[in-house]
């Protein structure tokens, strides 16, 4: 199986969802990626190498010596592949940025706790990755349909698929932003986990 990864140019991997979310503000960022990474864990998604949740393909932790706040910068990338398909892949690239991040005491309920002051960036892409082994492209006959079948016949299929990987996607984005406590354009369920890591 081969590593989810983007091919640069290449219509087989067709953009379903895109989107930024960015708050600054008192959180424990600990408790948003474990969130999201636990997300990610219900609905399937498993690391490039296809076997665990793993996710993590880049960190880079820096410190400013002036002030002594943290700058971050963490790569995931996850995969789902709907029904064992070995034709239709879900890719998503997320893309975590800090800037500023210092650590600060609050109090809540009478009681002191250490969080972090941050300015969270979280990038989100998801691509629709059709043909995702070059199964089809690699082969000495079906290269030559391969194209015919993916823009005409597949094509019901290959929207329906785009759509359910928004779905997924929005999702998404509506539990980080449910737990950064920014405003949804629908309701949503109470979390398990506590708003702000409080």
């Amino acid at each position: 199986m081969s590593k989810p990864q983007l091919r640069p140019g290449d219509d087989r991997d067709i953009l379903a969802a895109k989107f930024e979310i960015e708050s600054e503000q008192v959180l424990h960022f600990k408790n948003l990626y474990k969130l999201m990474h636990e997300w990610l864990g219900e609905k399937g998604y498993v690391d490039p190498e296809g076997m665990t949740d793993k996710f993590e393909s880049f960190y880079f932790e820096r410190t400013i010596a002036s002030t002594g706040n943290q700058e971050h910068r963490i790569w995931w990338r996850a995969h789902y592949i709907p029904g064992n398909s070995n034709y239709v892949r879900y890719f998503l690239k997320v893309d975590f940025q800090t800037l500023n991040a210092k650590s600060v005491e609050v109090m809540h309920k009478g009681l002191k706790f250490k969080t972090n002051k941050i300015d969270a960036i979280v990038r989100i892409e998801a691509w629709l990755q059709l043909d995702y082994n070059n199964l089809w492209k690699d082969h000495w006959l079906l290269k030559h349909v391969d194209n015919f079948f993916r823009k005409r016949i597949y094509k019901n299929f290959r929207e329906e698929h785009k759509r359910e990987l928004y779905r997924h996607a929005y999702e998404f984005q509506q539990r980080i932003k449910q737990y950064l406590n920014i405003k949804t354009f629908e309701p949503q369920p109470k979390l398990f986990q506590h708003r702000l890591g409080m």
